[in-house]
């Protein structure tokens, strides 16, 4: 069996979005793309979090709520 590492053997490492290194005073087109993808990836995998987070806690009060009546 081969392991991939990463977080919890997944082969992630964290490295969402792209990897491109721009200095943050660099203001070409492509650089300014790059980061607005960045953003973009950053927000959907927080959303992501939260939405899962949002799912649990909700199962988490039914299932309370059954077993108390």
């Amino acid at each position: 069996m081969s392991s991939n590492g990463g977080i919890l053997g997944s082969g992630v490492f964290g490295l969402f979005g792209t990897t491109i290194k721009c200095e943050s005073t660099d203001d070409s087109n492509y650089c300014n793309i790059m980061k607005m993808f960045n953003l973009l990836i950053v927000i959907a995998v927080v959303l992501f979090i939260l939405y899962y987070a949002y799912l649990f806690m909700a199962n988490t009060r039914l299932s309370n709520r059954r077993k108390n009546t």
